[in-house]
């Protein structure tokens, strides 16, 4: 039989292996990246909804994803469509941020 050492020995083992695998689990699971696929599915939607918007020809917007960051590129013609093509960005499934850094063409 143990003594009472051993045993606190053996259970101050177990709780740092339960400890140290942890947070191994917690690095790896931060360190997973966005399937490439989501960010095309993303890309696709975002444009769709861009094209479909009514109040506002968004239609040359450019539009890269990248683990779901949203990057929205070009020139249009007033910032209320600046504004509106980046609300419509992050109304999709799946966006995390979106970078406006379109412009607005001068008058």
């Amino acid at each position: 039989m143990a003594s009472g050492d051993e045993r606190a020995r053996t259970g101050r083992g177990r709780c740092r292996h339960a400890l140290v695998a942890t947070a191994l689990a917690l690095v790896l699971g931060g360190c997973a990246t966005v399937d490439p696929r989501e960010d095309t599915r993303i890309e696709a939607e975002v444009k769709a909804q861009l094209v479909a918007e009514k109040s506002a020809n968004l239609t040359q917007v450019g539009v890269l994803s990248s683990e779901g960051a949203v990057y929205l590129t070009g020139v249009v013609d007033s910032e209320e469509q600046r504004a509106r093509a980046a609300t419509v960005a992050g109304t999709v499934r799946g966006v995390r941020r979106v970078v406006n850094d379109l412009n607005v063409r001068a008058r």
